[in-house]
């Protein structure tokens, strides 16, 4: 495969897919590899302070080359080196977009990551009651109809919708926590703001939340809805911080137009180059919700739609009322990023086994101030000026106990086709990670039930040049092709 690298400004972009090539090609004694840096949008500070680094406060954040010494290829256990996803819509390039478009010379594979979308966050809760308020009435989330019924049931799942992406909430007698912080994103803070507000005067016990918080960046507290991140924490401990997210990352494509003839003087125009507009998944996907104006809705999920159905806004009301709910726009737009404390040293272990197994974006940023090594894992749209992703992971390295992992999970979908997902699994599987969970109907062990199924599960995270479990997350990896894609 192909290597290429280029520079620009203080920047320099790795294209990713390169590490077989550089595991074949590179001593096996110490070397420096070096991770691509294109990646996430938003870094929270686990514990928002005023004493918090500058950068857990900047909306696009910047990172510098994340570089760090290895002696390993990937399965260097197992003495393979790594297969490569094979996306069609990435290639190797030479060089850099020049005024934000990408020629057809220059590969599109810095400005999107192999990981396609964060798609759903899986907590068990022990009361569903609380916890729709909290999703629906407070953070402004939408209700699934392919699960509303359990609500008028009092019991199953029940999944709550923003964006293009969800939350999956299934009765447990133990409520599940992240260990770590959810980053949410609102085209305006105003509306959550207000809601907050209201429960001032309500007793404790009685919000469906335990605190929230309005901090500005530099601390302040300030008010300017671009400088403000909201901190809410649910009856059980998860915490969620909201921040207003409206610059968009469109990919332009520039692509060539076909050489025609001038009839008028029999010469060949030049070829004409047309650029197209890849806007992000995450923007232009949706999940389903119910509202509680649309008729369809009132008949077939009455209770569930006075409870939890969204509310007509004011230009929706001028819609025809056989409006299909998949149209309707939840206040929440989606899920930027999940943070994840980890044990020191580990940070660029983890970043190197995303980067082995799922040919994913990734980097590590190191704190000087505090020392803190955070690993960033992108998905979607990636833009090559700022670094920000669409959507990402972040692991931060943290000195805390930690407590043991209580089987929480992701879902996220892989690369461009059905190809990316069978090599994704070929590349779980030799690095010895595929895993089954038995409360799940799916059981892909192989590529055949992987290619049934159309998703796959891993649980460790694991040390590639060891085998090692470095650390607990369950993993649901989907295909593009499987049933629930919100992208269709």
């Amino acid at each position: 495969m192909k290597f290429c690298s280029h520079s620009c400004k203080f920047w320099t972009w790795t294209c990713l897919f390169q590490v077989a090539s550089l595991s074949k090609s590179r001593a096996r004694g110490g070397l420096i590899s070096t991770v691509s840096v294109a990646h996430a949008a938003f870094l929270p500070s686990s514990s928002f302070t005023s004493s918090s680094p500058s950068y857990c406060r900047s909306n696009v954040v910047n990172f510098p080359l994340a570089t760090f010494t290895s002696s390993t290829s990937c399965f260097l256990w197992k003495s393979k080196p790594k297969i490569n996803l094979t996306s069609t819509r990435l290639t190797a390039s030479s060089s850099m977009p020049k005024n934000g478009l990408v020629s057809d010379e220059i590969s599109t594979m810095d400005c999107f990551s192999t990981l396609t979308l964060l798609e759903h966050i899986n907590l068990n809760v022990p009361n569903h009651d609380y916890i729709l308020d909290f999703y629906n009435k407070v953070l402004g989330f939408g209700l699934d109809p392919r699960r509303a019924q359990n609500v008028v049931k009092g019991s199953g799942t029940v999944w709550m919708n923003c964006g293009a992406s969800q939350f999956h909430l299934p009765f447990g007698e133990e409520a599940q926590v992240i260990p770590g912080s959810i980053g949410l994103w609102y085209d305006s803070l105003d509306g959550l703001k207000e809601r907050l507000e209201q429960y001032n005067h309500i007793e404790l016990d009685k919000r469906p939340f335990s605190e929230y918080e309005i901090v500005g960046w530099n601390g302040d507290g300030g008010d300017d809805d671009n400088a403000t991140a909201i901190r809410v924490v649910d009856r059980y401990g998860n915490v969620f911080y909201c921040r207003s997210k409206k610059d968009p990352i469109n990919v332009l494509i520039q692509t060539s137009s076909s050489a025609s003839s001038n009839k008028e003087d029999g010469d060949i125009e030049k070829d004409t180059a047309s650029p197209e507009i890849i806007p992000e998944i995450m923007r232009t996907a949706k999940q389903p919700v119910i509202t509680n104006y649309l008729p369809r809705d009132i008949a077939e999920y009455t209770t569930a739609a006075k409870q939890y159905g969204l509310k007509q806004s004011s230009n929706q009301q001028t819609m025809s009322t056989s409006t299909s709910t998949s149209a309707s726009s939840t206040e929440c737009k989606g899920i930027s990023y999940v943070e994840f404390l980890v044990p020191r040293n580990t940070a660029a272990k983890i970043s190197e086994f995303y980067n082995c197994v799922l040919d994913a974006t990734t980097s590590v940023y190191h704190d000087p101030s505090t020392g803190e090594d955070v690993a960033i894992v992108a998905f979607g749209s990636i833009d090559v000026d700022t670094g920000r992703s669409s959507q990402s992971l972040l692991f931060r390295e943290t000195d805390q106990d930690l407590p043991p992992y209580d089987g929480h999970h992701i879902a996220l979908y892989v690369g461009n086709n059905q190809a990316d997902f069978e090599q994704a699994f070929k590349n779980a599987q030799e690095a010895q990670v595929v895993w089954v969970n038995p409360r799940f109907s799916d059981k892909a062990t192989n590529l055949m039930t992987a290619k049934k199924w159309k998703q796959f599960r891993f649980k460790n995270i694991v040390d590639m040049e060891t085998g090692k479990m470095i650390f607990e997350l369950e993993h649901e990896v989907r295909s593009i092709e499987h049933e629930a894609w919100p992208g269709k």
